[in-house]
């Protein structure tokens, strides 16, 4: 008996990972250019292994994604998107200099068990500028993760903010150009340093779960999983 109950137990636990292990993600250029739009393409899946789920096969309701754009003023406007295979593909122009970020924030309808999922992504696009990061975007998303960098851009800095304050004990999952992957957790003040090891994306993903109780389109939880996902271009 004692046996069958670890195997039951086992083949649960291997359905969440399974369902659960992939994150949203927004894909456009680090660097934008005045005046020329800008692709953006969002995917649901593993980016690490470039696994991702076609459009209509993404869990719950995540498809149904708001996608908001911060422009370097402070000022927010939701783009539209449209369905390309495996990706949702939107577009920009940039009309000022500065900082744009990208957001997207959604807690899936669907409930697994008594937890609630929820998914949150961002882009920062530098249009004519060195600044990294955009403190207006930040209560944007319940998990957030703000990119940075070193003076001699040979160490890779992140800081998580959870509900715009800065969050402590984040693990954050750094993938390399290369393919090497490995954890990092944030300090008292939300940050955590990573290596760089040379050009290239580099895929950072944030999960923090958190136990509250409530109810979620008329259905009870007791947890919240949060996932945040950004993508570091480095030259």
């Amino acid at each position: 008996m004692r046996q069958r109950l670890y195997l039951i137990a086992l083949l649960i636990f291997a359905h969440v990972s399974a369902g659960f292990a992939h994150a949203l993600w927004i894909e456009t250029k680090g660097e934008g250019i005045l005046g020329k739009e800008q692709e953006v393409k969002i995917f649901y899946g593993e980016y690490a292994e470039k696994e991702f789920e076609a459009t209509d096969k993404w869990y719950s309701d995540v498809n149904t994604f708001a996608l908001w754009l911060t422009t370097p003023d402070g000022t927010k406007k939701q783009l539209t998107y449209k369905s390309a295979d495996k990706a949702f593909v939107a577009s920009f122009t940039p009309d000022k200099e500065g900082t744009y970020v990208l957001t997207v924030g959604h807690s899936a309808r669907e409930i697994d068990g008594t937890t609630v999922y929820q998914f949150n992504a961002s882009a920062v696009v530098a249009v004519k500028s060195s600044t990294i990061g955009n403190a207006k975007a930040i209560p944007a998303n319940e998990l957030y993760l703000e990119p940075g960098k070193d003076a001699k851009g040979k160490q890779g800095i992140v800081k998580a903010f959870y509900k715009g304050q800065p969050a402590a004990k984040i693990t954050i999952t750094v993938s390399t150009p290369s393919g090497w992957s490995k954890n990092f957790h944030t300090d008292e003040n939300g940050v955590a340093n990573f290596e760089l090891q040379g050009k290239g994306w580099y895929a950072l993903e944030g999960f923090y779960t958190t136990e509250e109780k409530g109810n979620h389109f008329d259905k009870p939880y007791e947890s919240i999983w949060r996932c945040a996902t950004l993508r570091i271009d480095v030259k």
